[in-house]
């Protein structure tokens, strides 16, 4: 539907605009011709320097022996990275037979277990050692500080990090064991870091599995030691040819299609590729020579592409006469090109900086941003054609967000019309928890999704059955428990739907309490997300202010007493002082505008 509306505002502009993209000028200059003339001219000079040059050098090429050595220096990079599993693994197995240490771990006991596995670590020298329990949590962790000395490892025993997400690690901890036994490993991306790990079971004496270990190393240790032991530069790369880490300093990614073809035909052979002049260790501006391949972990998975670089090498012998010609001629080509380019590009990059800022500030979600079009050659037109296309990607994004809010009211009114909450309670309570939300100095960034989360507020208690949501008297506690859940329906309900998770703190958490006593995960003070503890103070406003089934609206006072008793309790002092603040704003504008 969103692509036929599209095409059809695109067939149904109006006139005037339809006449605007005909007066676009033709291109008279063509970038073409002011790139082409001037380097014509140049190549000229080149090509006659460079038949006198070539006379006077012989290149005696390593072409072959190059190759040959890169292929070899790329097997001995991936049997490398085989040779460092192995020897993670043996040191996963010194740790899951470790006497005590299964008991430790089934019985949470850090200090004894930091003493069993510490010396194991330490001799092993790894670098990162993480014991978890049959739940995936952390136990101990022991991650060994770089530059510090042999035995300096950071000690924690918690981590925000969930390792029962990833797979190789959800292998070990639901006990799978296929042909190749029952240790994995795999790559964890975790704090800006890129770690590899290997992973196996601990069980105890009775053979019960009492949790998991898992040691790794970061992939840039693990290619310093390739590098070490091969001599050659070692990047590796994701399916889609994105380097992980590299020992270069600005590795270079590798095409999408190339990623796939390297994988799809690595039983027929390797790729190379010139990657140019790339900074190494310790040696800059030379040029490398790289071979491609599959990087392979357990059971031949295969969890990227490793690539090993060389520098490309070439003898050259030339008399001392025929230097200082090459020398003089290279001065002087390169003043010419360096004077020329300086000139050229003055003239043709600074439109294409403009565009490039532009395409930035889009890219970063300003759909408002219009570039002024200058000359008559193919920039311009292309300057024109952005502006157009970027003022329809801003009214399309409009139209959108439009259709995606009247979607929302419309099921903020069946909630409502279901419930049979008082007519138009969902639509007055968004209203003021936006002037609040203003009030308290939320950013307008954050407002749209306040006023979306304050429309579906409710939107949980499409999963509480009829006999329970409908109910005339009181609820049982059995049905309480029932009606409670409707905030964690509301979650499951918005999560999948990714542009309305900024709007879920208000339908998932209106109900925690600041005393920690509310539901569904009994939240305590400023844990509750502020948009959460603004709606909750505006929702028990307009319920006892307004008419329902079962009671008459109370008295303006009495409400506010109500709110006052409950500051430090139900709500944030800070916001029911605000939302005072705001009542005294609206009565002091009735009060002026009716006089």
């Amino acid at each position: 539907m969103i692509n036929d509306s599209l095409i059809s505002d695109a067939v149904d502009l109006p006139a005037e605009e339809s006449l605007q993209r005909e007066r676009i000028p033709r291109v008279r200059f063509p970038l073409r011709a002011k790139i082409t003339v001037p380097f014509l001219i140049l190549a000229a000079g080149l090509a006659i320097g460079a038949a006198y040059v070539i006379t006077q050098i012989v290149f005696d090429t390593i072409d072959e022996r190059f190759t040959n050595q890169l292929i070899e220096s790329g097997k001995l990079a991936a049997e490398g990275m085989v040779r460092q599993e192995d020897n993670l693994l043996r040191s996963l197995r010194l740790f899951s037979y470790a006497e005590g240490i299964p008991e430790a771990v089934e019985a949470n006991a850090v200090d004894q277990l930091k003493e069993l596995s510490f010396g194991i670590t330490v001799n092993q020298g790894e670098e990162m050692v993480s014991f978890l329990d049959k739940d995936g949590k952390l136990v101990l962790g022991l991650a060994h500080l770089r530059g510090g000395d042999i035995a300096d490892y950071d000690i924690s025993t918690s981590s925000d990090f969930d390792y029962s997400r990833v797979p190789f690690v959800q292998a070990v901890l639901e006990e799978r064991v296929d042909e190749l036994g029952d240790k994995y490993s795999g790559l964890v991306h975790f704090d800006g870091h890129n770690l590899f790990y290997v992973a196996g079971p601990i069980y105890n004496r009775q053979g019960e599995f009492s949790g998991a270990v898992l040691v790794g190393k970061t992939l840039d240790t693990l290619l310093r030691q390739v590098h070490d032991e091969t001599l050659a530069q070692v990047t590796v790369y994701d399916a889609n040819g994105i380097p992980f880490d590299s020992t270069f300093f600005d590795p270079s990614g590798l095409e999408v299609a190339t990623a796939a073809s390297v994988l799809n035909n690595q039983d027929q052979g390797s790729y190379t590729r010139n990657i140019g002049t790339r900074r190494g260790l310790n040696v800059s501006n030379i040029e490398y020579e790289e071979i491609l391949g599959p990087w392979e972990g357990r059971g031949d998975e295969d969890l990227g592409l490793i690539g090993v670089s060389l520098p490309r090498t070439f003898l050259v012998r030339a008399s001392n006469a025929t230097r200082l010609q090459i020398t003089g001629l290279a001065t002087l080509m390169l003043l010419l090109v360096i004077l020329l380019g300086v000139y050229i590009a003055s003239i043709i990059t600074r439109p294409l900086r403009n565009l490039a800022e532009a395409s930035k500030q889009v890219a970063g979600g300003d759909l408002k941003v219009q570039v002024e079009p200058k000359g008559h050659d193919e920039v311009t037109v292309l300057t024109r054609s952005f502006n157009s296309m970027v003022a329809s990607l801003n009214q399309s994004k409009l139209d959108l967000l439009n259709a995606y809010d009247r979607t929302l009211e419309g099921w903020s009114m069946a909630l409502e019309l279901r419930d049979q909450e008082t007519e138009g309670h969902t639509r007055r309570v968004a209203e003021m928890t936006m002037d609040l939300a203003i009030l308290m100095g939320i950013k307008e960034d954050d407002l749209v999704n306040i006023r979306r989360g304050a429309l579906l507020h409710d939107i949980g208690k499409m999963g509480i059955p009829d006999r329970i949501l409908l109910k005339p008297g009181e609820l049982t506690p059995e049905e309480w428990v029932i009606m409670r859940k409707h905030p964690e329906f509301a979650y499951e309900l918005l999560w999948p739907i990714e542009y309305l998770r900024p709007a879920i703190p208000i339908p998932h958490s209106h109900h925690e309490w600041w005393d920690g006593s509310g539901y569904p995960l009994g939240l305590k003070g400023e844990e509750i997300p502020l948009p959460a503890r603004i709606f909750a103070v505006i929702d028990v406003w307009d319920a006892m202010s307004s008419d329902r089934p079962y009671r008459k609206a109370l008295p303006e006072r009495e409400v506010c007493d109500y709110l006052i008793e409950s500051k430090g309790i139900h709500f944030d002092p800070r916001v029911v002082d605000a939302f005072f603040d705001l009542l005294t704003n609206k009565t002091d504008l009735e009060n002026n505008t009716s006089g």
